[in-house]
């Protein structure tokens, strides 16, 4: 019966103290970089119309760590640009997108980031499309997986393009 009370005892001290030592989701320390390049293809949507699109661009840190709280989280500037290449009957004309936007990254952790994203989005359609150059607003969501080096894989959902991608930081 001694030799249960013991057992019993070591097993919590044990799993108390690994569990101390366990960084809790959310809250973590996780380090950044300033500036991050980033390549993304998917499907750019423009009203009825879809298209393959590839976007590049960059993002600056703006505030590292606690914009909101006690979980660990950051605020970026990003902007996105590139072809939307729109598919006719009988040919292909190729389009312009972009997007100027501030991204919140939430680190769950060392390798997984949710993030959101907020700003103006539009378009710089062929002549054959109307020619036009749009502007409205984007929303978004995605989430970022971290290798152990300095490259991201990224995928992400808002109301004119959906894709993945990389990201490298530096």
């Amino acid at each position: 019966m001694i030799l249960n009370r013991k057992c019993i005892v070591w097993i919590t001290f044990l799993l108390a103290h690994f569990s101390a030592q366990a960084a809790e989701p959310w809250k973590g320390n996780t380090v950044a970089r300033p500036v991050e390049a980033v390549l993304m293809s998917g499907l750019s949507i423009y009203g009825s119309e879809a298209a393959f699109g590839v976007l590049t661009g960059g993002a600056y840190l703006l505030k590292d760590r606690h914009f909101v709280g006690e979980i660990d989280n950051r605020v970026w500037a990003e902007v996105l640009l590139g072809p939307a290449f729109f598919s006719t009957t009988n040919s292909t004309l190729t389009g312009f997108q972009y997007s100027a936007h501030a991204r919140w990254d939430v680190n769950y952790n060392e390798v997984w980031t949710a993030y959101a994203l907020a700003g103006l989005s539009g378009y710089q359609l062929p002549d054959r499309m109307g020619g036009s150059f749009t502007v409205h607003p984007r929303v978004g969501l995605g989430v970022k997986y971290q290798t152990k080096s300095a490259l991201l894989l990224r995928g992400e959902i808002s109301a004119e393009f959906i894709g993945a991608g990389v990201a490298l930081n530096f």
